[in-house]
């Protein structure tokens, strides 16, 4: 019993650490850790996986290597929020591109406001990822 208790706790640290260098854009840790076979689609508490903490801070390259190692475009959170709804919030243009050309659905609505991406980032003025989100609807 002891040992399953610890090795579930070495595994929820392992997520964390994870999730923390994709929050800090640290590439070299990041890929280390995806290298070695962690899961990127693991969750925290609030559901939020790492390309929502990557996309959060504006650190693109860590999205787009989340992203090669599986991270899943389309997770929610707890509170409805997708990954391209945070990065549209954060203004993370770079990251909305890439999960647009990954096939990023464009329907999910934050639970307690009704939010989209499109207007999360018209609220904040980011006029670029307006355009794309725009084009991004019309194409579908």
């Amino acid at each position: 019993m002891n040992g399953a208790k610890s090795e579930r706790v070495s595994e929820l640290s392992a997520h964390t650490e994870l999730m923390r260098a994709a929050l800090e854009g640290n590439l070299p840790a990041l890929e280390l850790m995806l290298n070695s076979g962690q899961d990127p689609n693991s969750r925290d508490k609030n559901g939020r996986t790492a390309l929502m903490f990557a996309v959060i801070n504006m650190h693109s390259t860590s999205a787009k290597l989340l992203i090669r190692h599986g991270a899943e475009i389309n997770a929610v959170a707890n509170d409805g929020s997708t990954p391209i709804m945070l990065a549209a919030s954060s203004g993370d243009t770079e990251s909305v591109r890439e999960m647009l050309k990954c096939g990023a659905t464009l329907d999910g609505q934050q639970r307690w406001t009704g939010d989209t991406a499109l207007t999360l980032a018209d609220r904040k003025g980011y006029r670029d990822i307006v355009d794309l989100l725009l084009a991004a609807g019309e194409k579908k």
